[in-house]
């Protein structure tokens, strides 16, 4: 959307703004807003979700779970996938105000993306976001957002929302009392450059207040972050919303306001105009006792209509109020999501089992999770248009193919299951394992559902340790005992600990929640029809002990960029079936120059990593920080030139007052492709003295 443009919605969400008494200026501060007939404003819910697909509101195309495209390092595949989101979205949302329905779930304000940190493999919600790294995180978040939003000049498809501003990564059980304690360094080299991204550079039309404190100060009560640093600094003109009864926390949990009246209050004055909750319906009174002004309700509400009006809802003129209910989970759209999930999914062991060959061998599928809804679908999901899960794509190649569930949480079954399993193993050739967790197991508050896996499960969708559950352990060691051939295919939201299977199982495919029709995905991976380009968005643990506290918010000894022990699998990681050659690399004036070949059999997406490493310096900069990646497809044979055209700005780290500061001296690059790649060490100096380059806006 041009300026010129976006100064008309903006002047028009004052204009209407203008016209309502405080009342009906209160009502439009709330996610479920009043229609005013007077003014032809029609009522309108604001809380929709698409973190992977729309989500909650019927038939949708359900795309990988956002760690399994994170897994893709691809801007492009997330533009592309968000755009396709953004017309299921309104497709969805024309057919429901044909019919006057204004209800939850069917509007254009999509309370996505999530660009947290997954700091910590425990946490439930780390499934949701785009991995642990601030630069990848940073470029996925943005290219999903101008994939939702559009490039209309005169109007936004829908309406992107970045969360959970700021510093939220668990634990889930106390996310409604929790004070996150973390110095302005983290803050400002780590926990938020994403969102920096998504308001600077992907204009994002709203940021959500997360649910706990910072240092201190609610997350959406706080003056700092909202008006200093989001507004102020940052220049975001869009709209704020709280997390959903997060301004409750406000008073009942924080403690930050003594009654709902003052907590609202507080809210508004902060800069929070939208609440998903019931605190703002005490703004009358709030209003009454003189706590908030009639000046910062209109201005508020001004703004939420300034989003309205930019999504066409006061117009006849919008052109994407043509696009037809036909246009949501057409086959193309569901076509798309299973190569997201073949160039997500990552290859974590192999050593020659893969890819299998359609032949006279007989296959058995075995576990729970091979046809397991819930282990496709991850969480905020919609509801797809069908299943296609690995026994069903697997019998369409090989027909002596044969599925038994394996193992059960209920100790009842289970032995049973186990020994049926165990019996049928004996008379197979290839075992495909299915094993991991579900969104009942792992996410939003959602935990101890499904106990009995051994006491792996934490509170409330948080994990305690990376550990299968025990049931899936017991059979694993009777399927080895059988002498066949084992591929472990592993659904979950991030890390499990595979040491005890590595050297003694064949091969392990990392799945995540894979999306409805995965299962195609999954076998045109296991048969050779699409060579695995996945690569890792987290380290893969040893263990949680190798970890600080789960509530510890420091970044020291966390993530690829500062934990310094022995991992199973690095951040970046993943291997494919064919070889990548880099023929040649070498940097000049801060363009680094590749030529990269595939020496392999397989044409195969391969994923180049540039890696930098900082000059030293008085305070701790990360081991080796990722800045640079570019996704290329090779034939075999082929070579391709690749370049990766760096800035200064590239180069900043960030001091302990949270000053941006360019250093001087030597600075190390390495390009990588986490399977076999590893360049030689490339360097740039600058010769200038230090300098700080940005003093921290806080």
């Amino acid at each position: 959307m041009n300026a010129s443009a976006k100064e008309f919605h903006r002047q028009n969400g004052r204009e209407l703004a203008k016209k309502l008494t405080v009342r009906e200026m209160i009502s439009q501060l709330k996610n479920a807003s009043r229609g005013i007939k007077r003014l032809s404003i029609l009522p309108y819910n604001w809380w929709n979700e698409c973190l992977h697909g729309v989500a909650r509101a019927g038939t949708a195309t359900v795309f990988p779970q956002a760690i399994c495209m994170a897994s893709t390092f691809s801007e492009d595949l997330l533009f592309k996938t968000a755009r396709i989101i953004s017309v299921e979205a309104r497709a969805k949302y024309n057919a429901s105000r044909q019919k006057g329905d204004y209800g939850i779930y069917k509007g254009l304000t999509m309370w996505s993306p999530n660009i947290n940190i997954y700091r910590d493999p425990r946490w439930g919600r780390g499934q949701e976001t785009y991995g642990e790294d601030p630069y990848l995180t940073g470029i996925l978040g943005v290219a999903f957002i101008k994939g939702l939003q559009g490039d209309n000049p005169n109007y936004i498809q829908t309406a992107a929302c970045a969360k959970h501003f700021a510093v939220h990564s668990g634990p889930e059980a106390q996310r409604h009392s929790f004070n996150a304690r973390v110095s302005k360094k983290d803050l400002f080299e780590t926990y938020l450059p994403a969102f920096k991204k998504a308001v600077k550079e992907g204009k994002v039309c709203g940021v959500m207040g997360a649910y706990n404190r910072v240092n201190g100060e609610g997350c959406c009560t706080s003056q700092t972050l909202i008006q200093k640093l989001l507004r102020g600094a940052w220049g975001f003109d869009g709209y704020f919303v709280s997390d959903c009864g997060a301004l409750c926390d406000i008073v009942k949990h924080h403690h930050l306001a003594s009654d709902p009246v003052k907590g609202a209050a507080l809210a508004l004055n902060a800069g929070c105009e939208l609440e998903c909750g019931k605190m703002f319906k005490f703004l009358p009174l709030s209003y009454a006792f003189k706590m908030v002004r009639r000046e910062t309700l209109q201005a508020s509400a001004a703004r939420l209509l300034a989003v309205r009006s930019s999504l066409g809802m006061f117009a006849d003129d919008c052109p994407f109020d043509a696009i037809s209910p036909a246009e949501n989970a057409t086959p193309e759209h569901e076509a798309f999501a299973v190569t997201m999930a073949e160039k997500g999914m990552v290859l974590l062991e192999n050593d020659g089992v893969l890819p299998l060959r359609n032949g006279r061998q007989k296959i058995l599928i075995i576990g729970y999770n091979a046809e397991n809804d819930l282990a496709y679908l991850g969480n905020y999901f919609g509801d797809p248009t069908s299943f296609i899960k690995l026994p069903q794509a697997v019998r369409e190649v090989q027909a002596d193919t044969e599925y038994v569930q394996g193992y059960s949480y209920k100790t009842a079954e289970n032995a049973r299951l186990c020994a049926e399993a165990c019996e049928k193993a004996r008379q197979a050739d290839v075992l495909l394992v299915c094993t991991g967790l579900d969104c009942s197991m792992e996410g939003e508050e959602a935990g101890e559902l499904l106990q009995g896996g051994g006491g792996m499960l934490g509170k409330q969708g948080d994990r305690q340790t990376l550990e299968l559950p025990d049931v899936q352990k017991d059979l694993l060691e009777k399927l080895i005992a059988t002498g066949k051939k084992i591929i472990l295919l592993n659904f979950s939201g991030g890390a499990v600990d595979f040491r005890p299977y590595k050297g003694r199982v064949n091969a392990i495919l990392q799945c995540w929640y894979p999306g409805a029709k995965a299962g195609l995905a999954i076998k045109n991976l296991l048969f050779g029809e699409v060579s695995p380009s996945g690569k890792l968005p987290v380290t893969f643990y040893n263990s949680v002990e190798d970890l600080p506290a789960f509530e510890d918010y420091s970044m020291r000894n966390r993530t690829y960029r500062y934990f310094g022990g022995d991992v199973q699998y690095p951040f970046g990681y993943g291997l494919t079936y064919t070889t990548f050659c880099l023929t040649a690399c070498t940097i000049e004036n801060l363009t680094i120059r590749c030529k990269l070949q595939n020496a392999g059999e397989y044409p195969c997406d391969e994923v180049l990593q540039v890696y930098l490493t900082q000059p030293k310096a008085p305070y701790l900069n990360p081991i080796r920080a990722l800045i640079a990646v570019r996704r290329i497809a090779l034939q075999p044979g082929e070579e391709k030139e690749v370049l990766f055209p760096l800035s200064e700005a590239d180069l900043y780290s960030v001091n302990e007052q949270g000053d941006t500061v360019y250093l001087s001296e030597m600075y190390t690059f390495t390009v990588s492709d986490g399977q076999s790649i590893c360049s030689e060490p490339l360097y740039f100096e600058n010769k200038a003295n230090t300098a700080v380059v940005e003093k921290c806006p806080l």
